[in-house]
């Protein structure tokens, strides 16, 4: 913690940190910054977060309204001419608008701390106003994304990975969530390493935690056999990058090539009308409605409880800069099958608290549930070992770690008018 209590504004533009995570754009950056804002605040620091009103029913003027969430954290939500019912391909010609409404309506705070690149664009103006650090966590990035881009997923726009790279090289810091991730940022953005810092994301562990061991007369059957099917999980948005029809495909081979496992699959979240219904008619086409079950996106706690009643979450995902998912999974004692790519390769511990599967495609993932099936021992260890390791993740640590980057830079920063970023220097 730093050596003085600080005021820190969180920017989260295009979504709410209150909103859902699994519905619309809200996902784990959502979760990310509203624990991190509780945990700020829990070690002595006020936080302000501040979101765009894009809702249909957003006030049509320019203003701000406040919502005090709990001592020391508020809620800032702007509106704007324009911003009701906007998607988010229009939110970059807003950002200075929101910007110009803040700087009116929110105290000159210590350290401006802004996620994602649109918030960064708007960060950006607010600490060279306002003569304040600029910390930036971009949670994903163009490049990284379209490195990993399949068909169908579509291309992040030059002018997001421009406006990505200007931010990196701007703000004193860049808050990664993992060593991979610090590597994607100086190939791919020429990032100065000295102004990177890797700080993982916490998990919730009063809400995320392994069920009760509750001592029982008799043997449970396993998983994977009569009566005791094999329980799948996917939680997240409904997209392509996120990879639920890979499962969905996987499911279907795996009842062709092991018809006597029974596996069920549970998609818990929303997504676009578009991606849904197509995902519904493939579970259709391949005669999977008796197996795969949809579900809306859930707080925490019913999420905890669905992920400590599956015996596996799936994480298909093309990119992910860590994957929070898979972090709440194994808080619940959990094993996880993910993706062999960028940050879930630390968020999951291959074989030791799941299975990381080296590509998407469909018939990769039904022999790694089939491997797992076979293996209830496996599954068993890794859960246990996925509780232990998850304990090591709190928001606690996570907001300490980040309040220290906040107090390396205050004596560091320049008030910029005019002044070149280069000057402005992280020591590592």
């Amino acid at each position: 913690m730093s050596a003085a209590p600080l005021h820190v504004l969180l920017l989260s533009l295009h979504t709410s940190p209150l909103e859902q995570p699994g519905s619309g754009d809200a996902g784990g950056m959502n979760v990310y910054v509203r624990q991190l804002a509780g945990a700020l605040v829990d070690a002595g620091h006020t936080v302000d977060m501040a979101t765009l009103d894009r809702g249909t029913g957003a006030p049509r003027t320019a203003g701000v309204q406040v919502t005090g969430i709990r001592e020391g954290l508020r809620l800032l939500t702007v509106s704007l001419p324009g911003a009701a019912g906007a998607v988010k391909e229009e939110l970059p010609h807003l950002t200075s608008a929101f910007a110009d409404v803040l700087r009116g309506h929110a105290p000159r705070p210590d350290v401006v701390h802004a996620h994602y690149w649109l918030s960064g664009a708007a960060g950006r103006e607010l600490a060279d106003d306002w003569g304040v650090p600029l910390v930036l966590t971009l949670h994903t990035t163009a490049r990284g994304k379209n490195l990993r881009t399949r068909t169908g997923e579509g291309l992040e726009p030059d002018s997001r990975a421009a406006a990505e790279a200007e931010l990196i090289g701007r703000a004193e810091a860049t808050v990664v969530n993992t060593c991979t991730e610090a590597l994607q940022m100086v190939e791919l953005y020429d990032a100065d390493p000295a102004r990177l810092t890797v700080i993982t994301p916490g998990v919730d562990l009063s809400a995320f935690s392994p069920a009760p061991r509750v001592p029982r007369p008799d043997e449970p059957p396993r998983p994977g056999t009569p009566g005791r099917p094999l329980r799948l999980l996917f939680a997240g948005r409904l997209q392509a990058l996120k990879g639920p029809h890979v499962l969905v495909d996987a499911l279907a081979q795996l009842r062709s090539e092991a018809p006597g496992l029974p596996v069920e699959l549970d998609v818990v979240g929303v997504g676009t009308r578009g991606f849904t219904t197509r995902l519904r008619e493939r579970v259709h086409e391949l005669g999977l409605e008796d197996v795969v079950r949809f579900g809306p996106a859930l707080p925490a706690p019913q999420l905890a409880a669905r992920m400590r009643g599956a015996d596996l979450v799936a994480v298909p995902s093309s990119s992910e800069t860590f994957g929070l998912v898979a972090l709440e999974a194994q808080a619940c004692g959990t094993p996880v099958l993910a993706t062999d790519v960028d940050g879930l390769r630390t968020a999951v511990l291959d074989g030791v608290t799941g299975r990381l599967v080296p590509d998407r495609e469909p018939g990769s993932w039904a022999g790694a549930v089939l491997e797992l099936a076979r293996d209830p021992e496996a599954l068993a260890r890794m859960g246990a070992a996925a509780a232990r390791r998850a304990r090591e993740h709190s928001w606690e640590r996570t907001a300490l770690a980040t309040a220290a980057v906040y107090a390396r830079i205050q004596d560091r920063v320049r008030i910029r008018h005019g002044s070149r970023p280069g000057l402005n220097t992280l020591e590592r």
